[in-house]
């Protein structure tokens, strides 16, 4: 029987790598599609970042991720980096598991030795989850070789965002998550026909006439909109149905990168993550889970952790009516990262059917993720008589006070009952007047209603979901 070795790997990097044989005094151009609103800070790290410590890019499956690798290969091909000084290998492939970071970029080092005097090679890994014990491997083979620019790129196993503000992996972070509403107007070339102004800097000139457009458009992004294979192919209209629809939660959930993590009763992780997506904005508890999927505790905090690490699904901690966390947390909200998974397992929804607002405060939450500082230190409060569906600290470390002051309240108010001229928002106004010093933002999130004014000399602002849903932009800028 015949084995193979390096030559293979050395061919499959050929392969991997067709610009190697582009001419490199013609000046390069590329077809790609748009850029994603994180391609910035990805190339910001890439190319500003400390020599001998690596970038990892990492957000859901089919998100994108290996297009804006492919997208900062050509940048760095546009700008003058030599074709044969990137290296991009497709780690899936059986081909290089053998093989091992260090043999990988030994071969590349050697290939570029005669001309990469002086200058920085770069090479990007593509699903670095296949490579056993890849997290030390990488910090550890960056140091080793400081003229090489490493990036990984894999679907689960970075820190969460809290984590990290305590622990330092080793390497950068760049997270690219489903798609959040401002880029997906942006896809559908919607953006500027419903804002006008000029949206890429962020300057808006929103007329309320526009507000039943916008709010169509959130519906389909409910729906449809988490993702660009979903997005880019029909810009009039709702957007195609067909990504959604045909397979979408296999992709997601890869029988392969649950066995990475230990999980081989896909069925079980499968059933979990269904259940968890009917009851996304909703309080659970491991016992009603438990009981529900009947998998053993234990089993279960591990499916959730998985989920979590591969960015199906986030965990929200609960505080207390005084804004305190619970030191022992029995119960916790759940979120989708994308609403349009809800759409994939359960068909479509409308805005009066009765999940609807949850599955827009769904869609807001997730317009967080690409901003780690923000989305650590959201939480939501629960207490017995009273909830306020989202509680927002200036970061992790203010969450944690002894006495802390939360600066962002945010209410669903769907169905407008807040909003209007009754009694008004009386547990959120309790609840500020206890908790924050006058400095915090207060918002009902309403389906058409534009109103500020105080209650109780609490001021409140109340705003249509999906223009705020959009202006969430400015938070990941």
């Amino acid at each position: 029987m015949q084995t193979y070795g390096v030559e293979a790997v050395k061919n499959r990097l050929l392969f991997d790598n067709p610009w190697w044989a582009l001419d490199e005094q013609t000046p390069q151009k590329f077809k790609l599609p748009p850029k994603r609103l994180f391609f910035k800070d990805f190339a910001h790290k890439i190319e500003q970042g400390e020599m001998g410590r690596s970038v990892v890019l990492s957000g859901p499956r089919r998100c994108g991720k290996t297009v804006m690798v492919r997208q900062m290969v050509a940048r760095l091909i546009e700008t003058g980096t030599s074709p044969r000084h990137i290296l991009l290998a497709s780690l899936g492939a059986p081909t290089y598991w053998e093989a091992g970071l260090r043999e990988i970029l030994s071969l590349f080092i050697k290939r570029n030795q005669d001309t990469s005097e002086g200058k920085t090679l770069y090479a990007f890994l593509d699903e670095l989850q296949y490579m056993a014990d890849w997290q030390e491997d990488l910090v550890e083979v960056a140091k080793e070789f400081p003229q090489v620019r490493l990036i990984g790129v894999l679907s689960a196993g970075v820190s969460l965002p809290e984590e990290l503000e305590d622990n330092d992996p080793g390497y950068d972070i760049s997270i690219l998550p489903p798609l959040c509403f401002a880029e997906f107007l942006r896809f559908r070339g919607r953006e500027q026909e419903l804002f006008g102004g000029d949206p890429a800097q962020h300057k808006l000139a929103f007329n309320q006439a526009n507000l039943p457009a916008l709010n169509k458009e959130f519906q389909y992004y409910i729906n449809y909109g988490g993702f660009p294979e979903s997005v880019l192919g029909k810009t009039q209209g709702a957007p195609s149905p067909l990504f959604v629809r045909d397979g979408m939660i296999d992709r997601l959930l890869h029988k392969d990168m649950a066995s990475f993590y230990g999980i081989n009763d896909l069925k079980g992780l499968s059933h979990l993550f269904a259940l968890l997506a009917y009851n996304t904005g909703l309080e659970v508890s491991i016992e009603e889970l438990a009981r529900e999927t009947k998998i053993a505790k234990n089993t279960l905090r591990k499916y959730l952790d998985f989920l979590e690490s591969a960015w199906l699904i986030r965990r929200l901690h609960r505080v207390d009516k005084n804004a305190k966390r619970f030191q022992r947390a029995v119960a916790f909200k759940v979120f989708i990262t994308s609403p349009s998974w809800y759409a994939a397992l359960f068909g479509p929804v409308f805005p009066n059917d009765k999940v609807y607002p949850r599955l827009v405060e769904t869609a807001v939450y997730s317009q967080w993720l690409g901003a780690s500082h923000r989305i650590a230190a959201l939480t939501y409060a629960s207490w017995r008589g009273g909830k306020i569906d989202l509680v927002g600290y200036s970061d992790l470390a203010a969450q944690k006070q002894r006495a802390p002051e939360p600066n962002l309240i945010i209410e669903m108010d769907w169905k407008q009952t807040l909003s209007g001229f009754g009694e008004g928002p009386q547990t959120v106004t309790d609840f500020v007047r206890l908790n924050c010093n006058g400095e915090e933002d207060t918002l009902l999130l309403t389906q058409n209603i534009v109103r500020t004014g105080y209650h109780r000399h609490v001021r409140i602002q109340s705003m249509p979901a999906s223009l705020y849903a959009y202006g969430l932009v400015n938070e990941l800028g």
